[in-house]
């Protein structure tokens, strides 16, 4: 008995061994890529997910979700060729579009196709408001290396109305997704066990989720079609900018929202200056909301949800007249269609790519780029 013992406890040893070998030689546990400083971050790095989209809008695939040791998406070379550093909160970060399909990749792809090639780090944060990406600067942005964008492009809007409600979301330290402390959330970051048990989870959540062919055989509703049947039960409901009905409702919600308004402004200028203080020039681009669509001048659709998001985006446009910045009125530009959003504010790779497209053509209207090379 005493000899079975034995031998087991040498394999249970030997096992332990090797695991603490492995994650030694596949952890992050000797060392860091990034500045030692990014540790303290709660946000994903080094993180390569597969996921499914396909209860959302009919995905066959899996969406490949990748965030780099910077906590960055995208494809910029290095920090230091950086130039411009997009921040948003979800609509950014784009959890359920792949690689290569986000706005921020549309936008890179179209400025190089047009002549002015633009790399671009995409630093959204599930969650994060004005006030979350004012703190990124001094807890996240300059700790990595190198990292000296000449223009920070901000897609703000949507999180502004909601403020309060997700206050603990914008401090990218202390706030984890998982529900976690930050410190076990950041060990289990560095754990290539955990990396691996995380992705095979995935995987088969996945699979399992695609093994429902939801967009093939029309049997079951995905959240897409939900969102453009949910417009269409409301698109009865239309106001034509510039008229005075539709500047009446939208001075009445000003007046309403006026103290959420007013703090937003100023949250506008600490970031601007933030922007500044870092070396870059601050551009903010105003959002568009998928409960309501636009077709020209008529506006259809949930009108409190327009009128409401309508409000913030006055405000952005005045404070950038004010500070004398070059900002793009993203959201009046956006006609979302069938199929562009999954829920009422988030794209799938069609709506990315309307996003991104519009704001390829924005940015280039404004001479905002080619970029005239990142800062020394």
């Amino acid at each position: 008995m005493g000899a079975v013992l034995r031998l087991v406890g040498w394999n249970l040893a030997l096992l332990a061994g090797l695991l603490i070998l492995a994650e030694l030689v596949f952890g992050g546990w000797l060392g860091d890529s990034a500045n030692s400083d990014l540790q303290r971050l709660s946000i994903y790095r080094d993180v390569t997910w597969q996921l499914s989209a396909a209860d959302k809008y009919g995905r066959a695939d899996t969406v490949s979700y990748r965030r780099d040791s910077f906590g960055f998406r995208g494809k910029y070379g290095t920090p230091a060729d950086v130039a411009i550093l997009a921040v948003g909160g979800s609509t950014t970060d784009e959890r359920f579009v792949s690689e290569g399909e986000t706005w921020t990749d549309v936008l890179s792809a179209c400025l190089a196709e047009r002549g002015a090639p633009t790399p671009i780090a995409n630093a959204g944060v599930a969650g994060q408001s004005s006030r979350g990406h004012i703190l990124d600067f001094d807890i996240w942005f300059r700790h990595v290396p190198a990292l000296r964008p000449a223009v920070v492009l901000v897609y703000l809007g949507i999180n502004e109305k909601v403020l309060d409600g997700r206050v603990i979301e914008d401090d990218v330290q202390r706030y984890t997704e998982s529900g976690r402390p930050p410190w076990a959330e950041r060990l289990l970051m560095k754990s290539a066990l955990y990396g691996l048990v995380t992705t095979a989870r995935g995987n088969f959540a996945a699979w399992k989720a695609g093994y429902h062919a939801l967009s093939a055989t029309g049997g079951a509703e995905t959240q897409s079609r939900r969102v453009d049947r949910l417009w269409r039960d409301a698109s009865a409901q239309q106001v034509m900018v510039g008229t005075a009905d539709h500047d009446r409702r939208q001075q009445a919600v000003a007046m309403q929202k006026k103290p959420e308004l007013e703090a937003y402004a100023q949250r506008l200028r600490v970031l601007a200056e933030t922007i500044r203080a870092f070396g870059a020039e601050p551009v903010f681009a105003t959002q568009a909301g998928g409960s309501y669509r636009r077709a020209g001048k008529t506006i259809s659709g949930n009108l409190d949800d327009y009128f409401e998001l309508a409000a913030f985006n006055a405000v952005t446009l005045q404070t950038c007249g004010q500070l004398g910045l070059r900002c793009l009125d993203v959201g009046a530009k956006l006609e979302f269609t069938d199929g562009d959003l999954w829920d009422v504010v988030h794209t799938t790779p069609q709506g990315s790519r309307r996003v991104g497209a519009v704001m390829c053509d924005s940015v280039l209207a404004a001479g905002i780029a080619p970029v005239p090379g990142r800062r020394p």
